[in-house]
């Protein structure tokens, strides 16, 4: 991760290697020069009220990222109780999987059951 002036970027190498793994390379080139810096201060704070602790909630655990650990997402989709589905996808589920992405935005809004 690389900061400047309260904005975060991840820089190139770890992008392509851990962010956008299972991803083509070219679209993974893509994807990181298109990128956009968030703030910096997004990882230290907290939310004060989730809406899962009151509404339905869905998750999609990639098994394969090397972003966020697959059994942290397992944990946090159970204490949510998410109706869940496993990919064998890296952090880019949406880029990698976007059938499987759109099925389960589907079944969250009630037009198919989940697969």
């Amino acid at each position: 991760m690389e900061t400047h002036d309260g904005y975060a970027t991840i820089n190139e190498q770890a992008f392509l290697k851990y962010f956008a793994n299972g991803v083509p390379a070219a679209r993974a080139r893509t994807l990181y020069a298109v990128q956009q810096p968030i703030a910096a201060t997004l990882f230290n704070g907290r939310t004060q009220a989730a809406a899962w602790h009151d509404k339905p909630s869905w998750y999609a655990v990639s098994r394969d990222d090397q972003t966020t650990s697959p059994d942290l997402q397992r944990f946090l989709a159970k204490r949510m109780n998410a109706h869940t589905v496993e990919l064998a996808s890296g952090h880019l589920s949406l880029v990698s999987h976007p059938r499987e992405i759109a099925n389960l935005i589907l079944a969250a809004a009630g037009r198919a059951p989940l697969k």
